[in-house]
């Protein structure tokens, strides 16, 4: 005899298995956001940095690269 498949608990199951995902892709996308926004602050740490060792104002800084790649 054939087996009858019992779609009500496969389509559970996979419903749950997408909530699951979901929640995990959540989870990754927050984590990616933290990492990117460290990125950043350590970016512009690294650029006054060098800034400061050159002795260059950060307006000046701006005004250069207004300068050259504009508004």
């Amino acid at each position: 005899m054939a087996r009858i498949a019992n779609y009500d608990t496969k389509i559970e199951s996979f419903k749950a298995k997408i909530e699951k995902k979901t929640e995990e892709l959540k989870s990754l996308k927050a984590e990616l956001s933290k990492l990117e926004e460290a990125k950043t602050k350590t970016d512009f740490k690294v650029l006054n940095e060098y800034l400061a060792n050159k002795g260059i104002a950060p307006d000046e800084a701006l005004g250069k690269l207004r300068e050259v790649y504009g508004e």
